[in-house]
């Protein structure tokens, strides 16, 4: 990997974009027109849109008139996932046509809704999350050239009569769920349109005012080369809102280039070629997991052998394999279960059983735990000697509970996060972890885009890559850059190879951090983190190819083929 130098001056830009989202007839476009109006009495430059579009002669109006009046066009009526991607495509002619061009001239713009309508009318018409997810990549692409100010959550609690089917439900279900994720970064306010509407559009300006740096700093007439000679103007120029940038160190480039190089060495692997697969002797010479985590060969056997192998299980037996597995996390352990108690089952488990086989191994002087992440012993909590066993304890505990049954219900993987999190022993970066393992199977099917915790690695990795992280939390960083991924490629040049089209995701991201902390001790020794930490224990040990297998919900195992 070959270090290159450049400047990252662009990373997060201020921004003069607002959003206002919600259900239908909850009062967004009234509330958009009503704030237009105050802005032209101010005389700020802005311009107004509605997604998918209503301005004549554009993508927006023509998709807008299809969608909304379907008998005229066709005998029957669009296919759901058809009209969703048409509104896609609107959108990103929107975006680059009309709003970018926009913001370059100093305009604040609002947005009457964008990509949350799409996935939340999509989900209430049948569509899978994960189609909708790989059809709206192309627009998030298009808003990564923007940084949005401020969503707002437009509700109206007075209309529930109007709200109460089935399809409304889960229309406003889907809404609070993307909204409680941002709502986290303090980029979401949630307006309750029930009172009166000067009020409520008072209070929303006051907040766009207070976003764009306050009301005495704003234009009073758009910014061109003409009138900026003006003196008056010159003055007001602070409209350009005080910087957001977070600052950058030079290890965060080699964060990139390391995911590249990474994934080279994957792909190198795959396609037959012989060690050494880089010329990076770093690399080269010590254990580093993979640019996608489900790529790692304990990920790879948990899914092959512990969730998707031949047998078909319960979704009580599937969890109990799943955090099995995971307290362990090795595959020497796993297969010497199995080899001495049979098929692995809650149905057949026996803590007498188990116990013995794993005290037996500890007698042998075996390792029965992974190096890879700690797992607390729990003695002070189940009161037992050993380790194992305080872990078979907690096991049980959580199947007496009936996680199982209740992970069914959840609609959000923060919500299984949160429950993880509850039990004795496990802490943020485990329940973290084993959501991410409960995810792989059919158990639920989370967005990985929704949700993501830090762990101690990632955070040290983080500090690396950033003087000052203005306040932002790590998860806000790793959410930004996941979603900066194609845009930070292109500005140094790099050329990643994807895992057959799917996009790194949080948790690759967050692992990335964590790796790039272990890289930059031996590579940039001088780069200071959270901790002192100087070497990386773990040396590089080649080991038999894998036959590559994932989670079937990604779609792309299909695609896996040796060159």
């Amino acid at each position: 990997m070959v270090y290159k130098d450049k400047s990252m001056d662009n990373l997060i830009s201020s921004s003069r974009v607002f959003i206002f989202e919600g259900i239908d007839h909850a009062g967004k476009s009234t509330i958009v027109t009503e704030l237009s109006n105050k802005l032209k009495e101010m005389k700020i430059a802005h311009s107004t849109y509605s997604f998918p579009g209503k301005e004549s002669r554009t993508v927006g109006a023509l998709v807008n008139d299809l969608h909304h009046n379907q008998d005229v066009y066709f005998d029957k009526p669009i296919d759901a996932l058809s009209l969703q991607m048409l509104h896609v495509a609107a959108h990103i002619d929107t975006i680059n046509s009309r709003i970018i061009p926009d913001l370059k001239a100093g305009k604040v713009v609002l947005i009457d809704r964008f990509w949350w309508s799409t996935f939340a009318y999509g989900v209430a018409n049948g569509i899978k999350r994960s189609t909708i997810r790989n059809i709206l990549l192309p627009e998030k692409k298009a808003l990564s050239k923007l940084t949005v100010a401020q969503f707002f959550l437009i509700r109206r609690n007075s209309r529930t009569d109007d709200y109460s089917s089935g399809y409304s439900k889960s229309v406003l279900e889907t809404y609070e769920e993307l909204g409680a994720d941002v709502e986290k970064s303090g980029l979401l306010t949630i307006v309750d349109n029930d009172s009166d509407l000067t009020s409520i559009v008072d209070g929303i300006l006051k907040k766009i005012l207070s976003c764009l740096g306050g009301e005495t700093n704003l234009p009073q007439q758009p910014i061109s080369k003409d009138n900026l000679e003006s003196e008056s103007v010159a003055k007001n120029f602070t409209f350009f809102v005080k910087p957001l940038k977070i600052q950058p160190t030079f290890i965060y480039d080699a964060y990139w280039q390391f995911a590249v190089e990474r994934q080279n060495i994957f792909f190198n692997r795959f396609h037959g070629a012989k060690f050494p697969w880089t010329d990076d002797p770093v690399l080269k010479k010590y254990k580093f997991t993979n640019t996608y985590r489900a790529s790692d060969r304990v990920s790879q056997y948990l899914l092959k052998e512990v969730i998707y192998s031949v047998d078909q299980y319960s979704p009580e037996d599937m969890f109990f394999r799943i955090i099995l597995f995971k307290m362990f996390n090795k595959i020497e352990t796993w297969e010497n279960l199995q080899a001495k108690l049979g098929n692995i089952s809650y149905k057949r488990y026996r803590y007498e059983q188990y116990d013995q086989v794993l005290s037996e191994a500890l007698n042998q002087k075996k390792a029965i735990y992974s190096a890879a992440y700690i797992m607390p012993s729990g003695k002070s909590t189940f009161g037992n000697p050993k380790k194992h066993q305080n872990n078979l304890r907690l096991l049980e505990r959580m199947m007496n509970d009936h996680l199982a049954q209740k992970i069914a219900t959840f609609r959000n993987m923060e919500q299984l996060y949160q429950l993880l999190l509850s039990y004795p022993t496990i802490g943020k970066f485990l329940a973290f972890q084993y959501c991410i393992d409960i995810n792989y199977s059919e158990m639920c099917d989370f967005d990985e885009m929704s949700f993501v915790v830090a762990g101690p690695g990632a955070t040290n990795g983080i500090r690396k890559c950033f003087q000052n992280t203005r306040g932002y939390s790590d998860e806000d960083i790793i959410k930004y850059v996941t979603e900066s991924q194609a845009n930070e490629f292109q500005r140094l040049g790099l050329s990643f190879r994807s895992l057959w089209g799917r996009p790194l995701q949080l948790i690759d991201c967050q692992n990335l951090f964590c790796e790039t902390d272990k890289y930059s001790r031996v590579a940039f020794p001088i780069g200071q983190g959270a901790t002192d930490r100087k070497r990386i224990k773990q040396l590089f040990t080649e080991h038999s190819i894998i036959d590559y297998f994932y989670p079937p919900k990604w779609n792309i195992n299909q695609l896996i083929k040796r060159g």
